[in-house]
């Protein structure tokens, strides 16, 4: 039975011979991935969904285009950094083996995801403090897409808590 409260990355088999740190940062990658974009397509969902459901372009909507437009500029930078730091350097998408490129690509990661701390949790005050729409906008068929948008928020701006945990 799978719990919960783990992540569909942690049931995946590793073959015997890729190292704890190649498997480290291929979690890191891939839960960072999952999370970022889950939040950017609750969030562009949710900007849809609020503009064909209201007659009026609130500011409310417009501070959701920005926060959009946020999210893939972090999506963009997240890219860079697989592009970099993440695949071989032979041009092919296979993931770094040798600890060195691996060390190096985790040490990147952690810095590129220093500077985005700060945006992702600006990014979650912002969708806490605008006014929430009526339930009826926001609701489809699986929930509040409100709820739903906040929640992935939170779980990206979260991303620290999962780096600690998975570092002891």
């Amino acid at each position: 039975m799978i719990a919960l409260n783990h992540s569909p990355i942690d049931l995946l088999p590793w073959s015997v011979g890729v190292s704890e740190i190649a498997e480290l940062l291929w979690r890191i990658n891939t839960e960072y991935r999952v999370r970022l974009s889950k939040a950017q397509n609750s969030l562009d969902l949710l900007v849809q969904l609020l503009t064909m459901r209201t007659a009026d372009s609130s500011a409310e909507l417009t501070t959701l285009h920005e926060m959009r437009a946020a999210l893939q500029q972090l999506g963009e930078e997240h890219r860079d950094w697989r592009y970099r730091y993440y695949y071989d350097a032979d041009g092919g998408r296979r993931m770094v083996q040798d600890d060195l490129s691996v060390n190096r690509a985790i040490a990147a990661f952690s810095r590129l995801h220093s500077q985005q701390q700060r945006t992702l949790h600006q990014l979650f005050d912002v969708l806490d403090a605008l006014p929430r729409p009526e339930a009826p906008l926001t609701s489809v068929a699986n929930g509040d897409l409100w709820k739903l948008t906040r929640q992935a928020l939170a779980d990206l701006a979260g991303f620290s808590d999962y780096l600690q945990m998975t570092s002891h």
